[in-house]
């Protein structure tokens, strides 16, 4: 009998802890719109486009849905040095509860200026910028390596040798790193040099003879915009998939690309905002990637190097091109 009571008791408790906790959790908004009437958010921009409002429309639909009250300040970028130096001197003055940063622009200009205030960034493309700041965290615009290359199994399972152009004085370290990662995903790594663009149609050519695929990666040689011509023509010749860096590459005959849901990355935000309105320090929230991974797809580029995709895979696809797209 004691032990039913027991195991009753200790049920009841872990539902009450639960549902203080779930309220706590939910009521983070609340409590604090309660204490002051409103939070006030900062909005700097880095520029216009719908990625920068796409972001802040799902930084603010999560903070509406937990109920927090927020009146925001938007500031934008545009313009040239005085305007841009004059925005970020406002916020500044203004001291608002928390600084939400959309774009590595925006982030840069307020790192530089502001230690008073939490900064939480968005769509930023250098993380780095991050690094021993205590008032700053956020979401940074990089797929992880082993991201990539999950995806890679899954859109194209068949592929084991996964040929790669690189500057070794930029991406030495990466590309160790990479091939530590691909080997236990059953994937063999076959990594090409290019110091300059001339090395270019060299090590495709290698590769052509080596690899089941072409990895794209962020390298000032290896994926500058005059290689791109080389890399997609060799593609198609050795009539190997090219995995493109942006949408535009897959336009252009690149097999896919990993994307970015950008309402989802300001809803990540979003989440760290509240958890530093809630009271948690910034230093103690890491800086982290996009959360969802998504893909557009080149469906000509399948077509004309026979590759037969999963129908699940195509379904899943935030952007399809077909030919004449």
């Amino acid at each position: 009998m004691r032990s039913r009571t027991n195991a009753f008791g200790s049920r009841w408790i872990s539902l009450v802890t639960a549902a203080a906790s779930l309220v706590l959790f939910l009521g983070v908004g609340a409590c604090i719109a309660a204490e002051t009437g409103e939070v006030r958010i900062a909005v700097l921009f880095g520029g216009n486009g719908a990625p920068f409002k796409e972001t802040l429309a799902g930084f603010q639909q999560v903070l509406r849905t937990r109920g927090m009250r927020a009146r925001y300040i938007v500031r934008n970028l545009a313009g040239n040095g005085e305007k841009a130096a004059r925005a970020v001197r406002e916020i500044k003055s203004e001291k608002p509860d928390l600084l939400f940063t959309v774009g590595t622009r925006a982030t840069e200009a307020a790192l530089k200026k502001i230690a008073d205030i939490p900064i939480i960034a968005g769509l930023l493309l250098r993380p780095d910028l991050l690094d021993e700041k205590d008032n700053a965290t956020g979401v940074y615009l990089e797929h992880p390596v082993e991201t990539q290359l999950k995806w890679l199994r899954r859109i194209l399972p068949e592929a084991r040798n996964v040929g790669i152009l690189f500057n070794p004085g930029e991406n030495w370290e990466g590309v160790k790193c990479a091939a530590r990662i691909a080997a236990d995903l059953g994937l063999r790594l076959e990594a090409r040099e290019v110091e300059s663009p001339g090395d270019i149609p060299q090590a495709l050519e290698s590769l052509g003879r080596r690899a089941d695929v072409l990895w794209g990666m962020s390298d000032s040689v290896a994926s500058a915009p005059e290689t791109a011509r080389y890399v997609l023509l060799s593609s198609f010749r050795h009539r190997i998939p090219f995995v493109g860096l942006s949408s535009s590459w897959v336009k252009a005959g690149a097999l896919y690309s990993l994307e970015w849901d950008y309402g989802d990355i300001g809803s990540q935000c979003g989440e760290m905002a509240l958890k530093v309105l809630g009271g948690e320090p910034v230093d103690s929230i890491p800086p982290a990637p996009p959360r969802r991974t998504v893909y557009a797809l080149n469906m000509n580029t399948a077509k004309q190097l026979n590759i037969r995709l999963p129908e699940s895979i195509v379904r899943g696809a935030v952007r399809v091109f077909q030919g004449g797209d």
